[in-house]
């Protein structure tokens, strides 16, 4: 049987990989398992367990040795990418990070995972430069474009209304995989709030340290724990500052998995502040620890959770966020010991994320497109 051969722009798992390297690495890690398809890996570097990992089970891992930010060094990683398709003539090239900034030109079919619209709906976080780059960005990636993967319904609609060809191209709403743990540890209670995931404002991080500040002079008393890849200055200085002011406060930065999954089994509450989400995978990965999540009210989390976690408003101005996230964290202290996890509907939500499931979904419509 000939093999479908599937090129993959890896550079989110080359190093340090957070949501949209985790959601290609959970893809990957069941969608080699099928016999049919054929994987080569590009990267610009390959320092991260899980891109050596993937290099250690025999995939193809081609890497530009050394590393991608922004800007032109993007445009040059392209550049690397293209020579590299014409050498490995592939069937599909998948882009799993919204856009493709060149014309790829080959015999093969462009696959893309879009992950939201945020530059255009969040100027304020990514500005107005950056903003119009994606803009003309996803414009162009479009018009290129075979097959398009959504990690969510709201995704898909926020694309298809503010760039109406996405409508035509075929596409398949395969959310984001949520593996289950690989062993079952008893969860504990070390009495800390636990916020994982990128350090940035899109995340809620300024809201959430405010909050936490505010906490404490309310006369809360439990412990907050922070850990993720930094990504602001100013967010880096105000948790800096936060901690010499603050009691109780603690910044561990990028954590590995192990320790991510660790902290997750022993916090007593996981926050998740975020203005802006796609998806948001540690939701669901801190329920499988079966434990008490205070999450934004943001409309993305209707769609994956329902209303099994508690959750804070994000209506009026950064000081009424800070004043409801505050009075969130306070009424969890007081319903902590009495029962705040709906075991059931942890389950239920978690049973329509598993790698066999999507994977499957994400299987088959690539083989249903290649047969057209």
């Amino acid at each position: 049987m000939r093999k479908l051969k599937i090129a993959v722009d890896a550079r989110n798992l080359g190093s340090k990989p957070s949501g949209i390297g985790m959601y290609l690495n959970d893809f990957l890690e069941q969608l080699e398992k099928y016999e049919e398809f054929e994987w080569v890996l590009f990267t610009d570097v390959k320092e991260s367990e899980y891109i050596k990992r993937f290099e250690a089970k025999g995939l193809t891992v081609i890497s530009m040795n050394r590393p991608v930010y922004k800007s032109l060094g993007v445009y040059a990683y392209f550049n690397f990418i293209k020579k590299q398709l014409k050498e490995i003539n592939p069937d599909i090239f998948w882009e799993v990070n919204n856009l493709i900034p060149v014309r790829l030109k080959g015999n093969f079919k462009t696959l893309v995972t879009i992950h939201d619209m945020f530059p255009i709906q969040y100027v304020k976080y990514f500005g107005q430069l950056y903003s119009m780059y994606f803009k003309v960005s996803i414009r162009k990636t479009l018009k290129h474009t075979d097959m398009i993967l959504y990690n969510s319904e709201q995704t898909k609609n926020d694309t298809e209304m503010y760039f109406p060809r996405a409508k035509k191209i075929p596409s398949c709403n395969a959310y984001i995989i949520s593996n289950p743990l690989t062993r079952y540890v008893p969860p504990k209670d070390e009495n800390y709030f636990l916020y994982v995931g990128n350090m940035e404002k899109r995340k809620g991080v300024d809201i959430l340290i405010k909050a936490y500040r505010r906490y404490r002079e309310n006369g809360g008393t439990r412990p907050l724990i922070l850990a993720g890849k930094m990504l602001e200055d100013d967010i880096e200085q105000l948790v800096e500052s936060a901690m010499t002011e603050v009691e109780g406060l603690t910044y561990l930065g990028y954590v590995s998995h192990t320790t991510r999954y660790d902290l997750y089994n022993n916090c007593s509450c996981f926050v998740f502040p975020s203005m802006a989400e796609g998806f948001g995978m540690p939701i669901l990965e801190v329920m499988k620890h079966n434990k008490p999540i205070l999450a934004s009210n943001l409309r993305i989390f209707d769609e994956i959770v329902g209303d099994c976690v508690e959750r804070f408003s994000l209506a009026g101005d950064d000081d009424d966020k800070v004043i409801s996230l505050a009075e969130g964290m306070k009424r969890i202290d007081d319903k902590i010991n009495s029962g705040l996890v709906d075991e059931k509907a942890y389950r239920d939500a978690l049973d329509k994320y598993t790698p066999e499931r999507l994977g499957g979904m994400v299987r088959d419509f690539i083989n249903n497109q290649m047969k057209n």
